[in-house]
């Protein structure tokens, strides 16, 4: 028996209006129900898809646009507005503890100064949702104390490249 994908069944969920950001042919994009920062956001095509390397030149024109799009409406979007409204819905039994935290979090009131965006390609690269989603993740002055090296951080101690060696 095979599991529904989350992703290709989200945009029917009664959460979905809360959440949603903007779509286009190809993709849409949401807030993320278990944000790491305010504002954090997903870019999913609409057509089932587990790897990046799996989109056609068609959905790769469009990936560009869509994530412009998104950063824009998050860069507009009143986040304490959101996070209270994402609660209300309760999307999942996580949900509220991830609103909280961006409820009190430092930055609320803030625009992004900076963006994370990326994919989790694979299982050993932390992919949990078996449908491809770009990570849009927000990034404010003092979110961590070294932020030089960005994703490389996910392997800890050799994100900073400039002081080794």
């Amino acid at each position: 028996m095979s599991k529904i994908c989350l992703f290709c069944e989200i945009r029917s969920k009664p959460y979905y209006e809360a959440i949603n950001i903007t779509e286009s042919r190809y993709f849409f994009s949401i807030f993320d129900v278990h944000p790491v920062s305010p504002g954090h956001a997903l870019v999913i095509p609409k057509r089932h898809v587990i790897s990046l390397l799996d989109l056609n030149q068609r959905e790769w024109a469009n990936l560009k646009s869509m994530i412009q799009q998104t950063i824009k409406v998050i860069e507009e979007t009143n986040f304490r507005v959101l996070y209270k409204k994402v609660n209300n819905e309760q999307p999942t039994d996580k949900t509220s503890w991830f609103t909280d935290k961006m409820l009190t979090h430092f930055a609320i009131r803030e625009k992004p100064q900076g963006y994370n965006i990326g994919n989790n390609e694979g299982e050993l690269a932390g992919r949990t949702v078996h449908h491809l989603h770009i990570q849009i993740i927000p990034r404010y002055k003092g979110d961590v104390e070294n932020p030089v090296g960005g994703i490389r951080t996910i392997i800890p101690k050799l994100g900073d490249y400039r002081t080794k060696g």
